[in-house]
């Protein structure tokens, strides 16, 4: 069951494995991810993607929760990037392990220097001549389901959108007054990552958008879809926290 939910996510970078380690399946993000393909992944065991020192916090886990945590793993590049997420052993009746499987967003790292906002968030994201065709929503339920209705796990996910979500709009509210491209582009970046995250096509088209005109160097264009991005993701953030903080 588990494994049918996350095989085909594009969102979720998410593994499963047999008894001894050795993924039998992935998902296409974690593909893209750790840059191992389908065809090699079955010379692959989980362990060898997870940071050292953060293995063994993983001792503990699986079997009757599945609570996130963060923990760093192996990106294409080399490099170990910070995840949030699980890993849940199956068991047979009598109760030997029979295979893993686990699934984690992207914490991407911000980058931008934060700076106070001259226009507050709460007036921009109330900004009524900015408009949608449809009102701002999330797959909820989708999230809900791969974390198995954990409340820790998607109060954890929640927070850590929230995070993303202060951090990035303060500095997008006030960005454009001294540009710096490279700035910009990384808190746009960041920003689409966690609201793919969420599952919210209608906002992550708005980031696209956004991050294309900062890589473009379409500074006025820029500026303007920034704040249908600032709106559309204070919205998205209210929903997050009502439907996983409260």
């Amino acid at each position: 069951m588990r494994s049918d939910a996350l095989i085909d996510s594009e969102i979720l970078i998410a593994w499963g494995a047999n008894r001894d380690g050795m993924i039998q399946w992935s998902s296409p993000a974690w593909r893209r991810f750790t840059g191992v393909s389908l065809a090699q992944q079955i010379r692959h065991r989980w362990q060898t993607h997870v940071h050292p020192e953060d293995e063994s916090a993983f001792e503990n886990d699986g079997r009757n929760t599945l609570h996130a945590r963060k923990f760093r793993l192996r990106h294409h590049d080399g490099t170990f990037h910070f995840v949030l997420g699980y890993r849940h052993s199956s068991l047979d009746q009598t109760g030997s392990v029979t295979g893993h499987h686990a699934a984690c967003f992207e914490i991407v790292a911000a980058t931008a220097p934060m700076q106070e906002a001259e226009t507050p968030l709460q007036d921009l994201a109330r900004d009524s001549s900015i408009e949608f065709d449809q009102p701002i929503k999330f797959d909820h339920q989708a999230i809900r389901e791969l974390f198995d209705h954990d409340q820790q796990s998607l109060l954890e996910v929640a927070q850590l959108f929230d995070k993303t979500c202060e951090e990035s709009l303060t500095f997008l509210a006030s960005g454009f007054g001294t540009f710096n491209q490279q700035a910009l582009f990384a808190t746009a970046h960041r920003l689409k990552g966690a609201v793919a995250n969420m599952n919210a096509p209608q906002v992550l088209e708005s980031c696209q958008q956004l991050e294309t005109a900062i890589r473009e160097n379409k500074i006025a264009e820029a500026q303007r879809i920034s704040q249908n991005v600032i709106r559309s993701v204070a919205q998205l953030r209210d929903l997050v926290q009502k439907e996983f903080q409260s």
